[in-house]
């Protein structure tokens, strides 16, 4: 028994986001106003949140579900850089 609580007394907690409106609000939540980020900087900070995301699957899911509706895409020297429209 003892064994088990030792085991398992640091293992953080990692959230789920419960629908795609959550998803996209979370990751909106990440940019500071006029922010440009990489898709790796997302990831990064949402990992900092609490969230198990993987680099690719995210830059997946804002090209499918969030560019021109929520983000803009600018390409500089070769790397993809997203910001928030409208701010």
């Amino acid at each position: 028994m003892s064994q088990l609580r030792f085991r398992y007394r640091g293992v953080k907690i990692v959230k789920k986001f419960g629908n795609t409106a959550h998803k996209i609000n979370e990751i909106l939540s990440v940019f500071k106003p006029g922010e440009k980020l990489k898709g790796r900087e997302i990831c990064r900070r949402l990992c900092d949140k609490g969230y198990r995301v993987t680099d690719a699957h995210l830059r997946m899911f804002i090209y499918y579900n969030m560019l021109y509706k929520h983000l803009e895409k600018e390409e500089i020297k070769g790397v993809n850089h997203y910001s928030i429209i409208g701010r």
